[in-house]
């Protein structure tokens, strides 16, 4: 899989995408009051034994990195703004010198509060071409496969309710694009239209509501652009007080993907919903889906606020639907959702009629989210799938952030600041990607992390599969990871831990297994200033051209905040 790393812009209209979005906000956001500014450095000096990851003649170097970094921010009533700028000097002994910049900016602002908002992100980054890349973290090596990235996202939307609000409206349009300056990724822009109208949240006897979205994006690598597009609408009606008939329908299509289906075609139904209790329902559907008829029968159980049951059996593309759900949260400690579909319209395409035997749309999907929490561990399991143009695949990953706290495990709340005393276990699986083609990701990822008293044990366990899509030769690619680590906290300031990883990738005719040991002290000598020694050794098996590679480095590193 490719690695995100630190960015090398290498002229001034790079920076563009970020003072564009600067350029975008109120005048009231430019208060100079309202801004934060922040600054830091880091100083580390390493030593590693194949600076070039050569397979053979391996050459040694000590490296100086000098890495100073400033930030603004603003937080206010109307929404936040965050620039971000950071440069890296690398002082290679042998009289190279390397020097690499990040720029990124970030913002969401309502400029007319519950009515209007704009967010919008942009970077300037880096990734590896290669399909194998560097084993070990880091942007040191003199490698050749290090290409430049960047992105800029802007997504307006508004919302507005009407007639006291009896009808809500929502529209919001996606702008994205994305480049490189390798040949091995792919540029690409797209744009996602939103469009959706609804009746209020306290309808007499009549509902209604209607959607259209519509996904276009194409990349360089591409022949054609990939469109998904979908249309829908509902209206119902209270013929008696727990009785409600209704008329559906819609569409749904993709082009410029030879090998995608498309999530049925049209569709219309008419139905009627029955609910005798406030925990119990039952819906009947019959129409036409693709051509075909189509009949349905739904149910709905609730015996409790913790228990919550789905289940639809039918007939659709003149084959047998169904589709299953489930969730249950016994206690604010433990969540469990689980579902599984086979020939309905959902978030993920159909693909290949000739593994699937049905005329639109028929393969089968899964999801699973477990979260469980005791005294002494937390339990994670998670289970992704999608389809991903490659306007989507620039940073995604299933995240599972806790902080271990003396013996108990406490989750991490996004931007809660490490509570006194706790030591970060965040556990990440990443699935980042720049392609010329549009893939079918399949990731499961489960992690288990236990206190041993002072101590604490990770565990994570990973596979991500994907199949090209693409109107290119297709193909598909899969990697599997296994990762743990122990902890120690000596003290508040100061703790160590040892870890292990390995991994295994193919991908066409390339193969590469992997596998590294680390060691980390690190200690916090005031509120502004750390210091961390590392040491790692990492070996990887790969058939292609670049042979099997070897590395072992040490470092010292000092930071500091302003």
């Amino acid at each position: 899989m490719a690695v995100m790393a630190s960015p090398l812009p290498r002229n001034s209209a790079l920076r563009q995408p970020v003072w564009f979005l600067a350029c975008l906000l109120p005048a009231t956001v430019f208060a100079a009051s309202d801004w934060k500014a922040t600054a830091g450095m880091t100083l580390s000096e390493r030593y590693t034994d194949n600076v070039s990851l050569a397979a053979s003649d391996r050459q040694s170097a000590f490296i100086t990195e000098v890495s100073p970094r400033i930030g603004l921010s603003r937080r206010g009533k109307r929404g936040s703004i965050n620039l971000t700028y950071g440069l890296t000097d690398l002082l290679y002994d042998s009289g190279r010198n390397d020097l690499t910049q990040d720029l990124s900016a970030g913002m969401q602002v309502e400029p007319v509060t519950g009515v209007m908002k704009l967010i919008g992100n942009a970077r300037i980054g880096q990734q590896y071409a290669s399909q194998f890349g560097p084993t070990s973290p880091g942007n040191y090596h003199t490698v050749a496969n290090r290409v430049e990235t960047r992105s800029v996202s802007l997504i307006p939307s508004l919302h507005n309710e009407f007639f006291e609000r009896s009808l809500i409206t929502d529209v919001s349009l996606g702008l994205n694009y994305a480049s490189s300056d390798s040949s091995t990724l792919s540029s690409s822009s797209s744009y996602l239209l939103n469009l959706a109208l609804r009746s209020g949240p306290r309808p007499e006897r009549l509902t209604y509501g209607a959607r259209y979205s519509r996904n276009s994006g194409d990349s360089s690598g591409a022949s054609t652009t990939t469109v998904f597009e979908s249309s829908s609408f509902n209206i119902g009606y209270a013929v008696y007080s727990r009785t409600r008939v209704f008329l559906s329908g819609g569409t749904n299509n993709t082009q410029g993907v030879a090998s995608l289906q498309g999530r049925g075609g049209d569709f219309l139904s008419a139905g009627v919903n029955w609910t005798p209790t406030d925990y119990f329902g039952l819906t009947g559907t019959v129409g036409q889906s693709g051509g075909s008829n189509s009949y349905s029968l739904s149910g709905n159980w609730s015996p409790s606020r913790k228990i919550n049951l789905a289940a639809t059996v039918g007939k659709r593309n003149n084959a047998t639907s169904y589709s299953l759900s489930g969730n249950w949260t016994p206690n604010v400690l433990t969540s469990l959702s689980a579902s599984a579909q086979e020939n309905f319209d959902s978030g993920t395409f159909g693909v290949g009629t000739a593994t699937n035997g049905l005329s639109a749309y028929g393969r089968t999907s899964y999801a699973l989210n477990l979260n469980h929490r005791v005294r002494r561990a937390v339990l994670g399991l998670r289970y992704l799938e999608s389809v991903t143009n490659a306007s989507q695949q620039l940073d995604q990953n299933a995240p599972f952030p806790y902080y271990l706290c003396g013996t108990e495990f406490r989750p991490a709340l996004p931007g809660e600041p490490v509570p006194d005393g706790c030591t970060p276990v965040t556990v990440l699986i990443p699935f980042t990607q720049i392609l010329d083609q549009t893939t079918l990701n399949k990731t499961w990822a489960g992690t288990l992390n236990y206190s041993l008293g002072r101590s604490g044990l990770m565990f994570s366990l990973s596979q991500t599969q994907r199949e090209y899509l693409g109107t290119t030769a297709g193909g598909s690619d899969e990697q599997t990871s296994l990762a743990a680590s122990w902890s120690l906290p000596f003290s508040r300031r100061t703790s160590t831990s040892l870890g292990a990883s390995w991994s295994t990738a193919e991908a066409a005719a390339q193969t590469s297994d992997s596998w590294s040991l680390y060691w980390s002290l690190r200690h916090q000598i005031t509120p502004h200033l750390a210091s961390s020694v590392d040491a790692r050794h990492s070996e990887q098996k790969t058939n292609v051209a670049t042979g099997n590679i070897k590395e072992s480095t040490v470092s010292a590193r000092l930071g500091m905040t302003f």
